[in-house]
């Protein structure tokens, strides 16, 4: 089974922590059904039957570096899907910034095909959804917060899915050359180096973004989608208080509410959205050691719900069991992993989760 490396100890020189997720030692037939559920905490994904069938092979390192995480991927061809659904349902709001050093990935934006290989960078915002396909490959990943950069980020709503080649953006070199820097050196860095880093590459970031203009054509959908993480922001803000109606939410988002209902549709509707995001933050708190103590009924409140038997039909609705049956058994949560590999590494799954709270 793969091995779980644990991170150095000492107040002073404590190494940054890393999770190594690796299928190599699980049964062939599992394997696939094991790397689909653990990346489900980002993407949906698919592969062919001769994939599924004859071993699939994946593996992730990955290091928490201050307020960002870098995460190195080897695996088989496969589709990728960040839905709507999944939005609601993680509440990621970061940019990620992605080097593919082997294979290649193809995607449609804006009614064009297009294809990224390795000669360049290529931004995600996971606020925004997405499909594409790869070839077997190699990547690395870097996952920022949208609070670190967008604050001094030129037109941050309309960068997803740009492509910045190296060979045309002296700033995407430099940003290339320094996340494949971060990789080699990540393993040997202490919390306090982790840190300073994390602050530089965020500046560096914001820089290459900014010396790269927006692709043509994104004006207006950018505007759209700059008033749709707005009010994701407000709604996160606010989701302990149960007068949190879409009127509300229209108000604090300063839009009408016939506009918000627009926005919201593609998640199922502005109610349904919230009331996602709280039994999710419930969920988690649910599971947390940290509130082990607190009475499930203050962490319903907490969450927005004043009602403890709506809040109880709600969770038991939307995961399949009562929060004090979860609290007991947190591997319904899927925060644990399954017993058919029990000796897998999976924190960074928990690390992801743990970057959009």
């Amino acid at each position: 089974m793969g091995q779980i490396t644990k991170p150095g100890t000492g107040e002073t020189g404590r190494r940054v922590p890393c999770s190594r997720f690796s299928l190599e030692g699980v049964a062939p037939r599992d394997r696939f059904a094991l790397w689909r559920d653990s990346i489900n905490c980002l993407f949906e994904v698919e592969a062919g039957r001769e994939e599924r069938e004859t071993g699939f092979l994946g593996e992730i390192e990955a290091y928490i570096l201050g307020d960002m995480a870098l995460a190195h991927t080897r695996t088989q061809a496969q589709s990728w899907a960040r839905t709507p659904e999944i939005i609601a349902r993680d509440g990621m709001d970061h940019f990620m910034i992605q080097i593919y050093e082997k294979g290649s990935m193809s995607f449609r934006h804006r009614g064009q095909d297009r294809v990224f290989a390795q000669n360049g960078l290529i931004v995600f915002d996971l606020a925004q959804d997405m499909r594409s396909v790869s070839s077997d490959m190699a990547n690395l990943s870097l996952l920022l917060p949208r609070g670190l950069i967008e604050p001094h980020l030129k037109s941050a709503a309309d960068r997803h899915l740009q492509i910045l080649p190296n060979d045309e953006n002296p700033m995407a070199r430099l940003l290339f050359d320094h996340m494949k820097t971060l990789k080699a050196v990540a393993g040997d860095m202490t919390l306090a180096q982790a840190g300073e880093a994390s602050a530089s590459t965020a500046a560096l970031v914001t820089a290459c973004l900014n010396g790269s203009e927006p692709e043509p054509g994104a004006g207006e959908r950018g505007i759209a989608f700059a008033l749709l993480v707005r009010a994701r922001q407000r709604i996160e803000e606010n989701l302990a208080d149960p007068n949190l109606t879409p009127a509300r939410v229209a108000r604090l988002s300063g839009v009408s509410r016939t506009r918000l209902y627009e926005m919201f549709e593609p998640f199922g509707g502005v109610q349904a959205y919230i009331r996602e995001r709280r039994l999710r933050l419930a969920m988690r708190m649910v599971v947390d050691q940290r509130f082990a103590l607190r009475p499930i009924s203050s962490i319903a409140e907490a969450c927005g719900f004043s009602n403890d038997s709506a809040f109880s039909r709600a969770f038991r609705n939307r995961f399949g069991t009562t929060a004090r049956d979860m609290r007991a058994n947190p591997n319904q949560a899927r925060l644990i992993e399954p017993d058919m590999a029990r000796f897998v590494d999976r924190r960074y799954e928990n690390w992801i989760r743990t970057l959009s709270v």
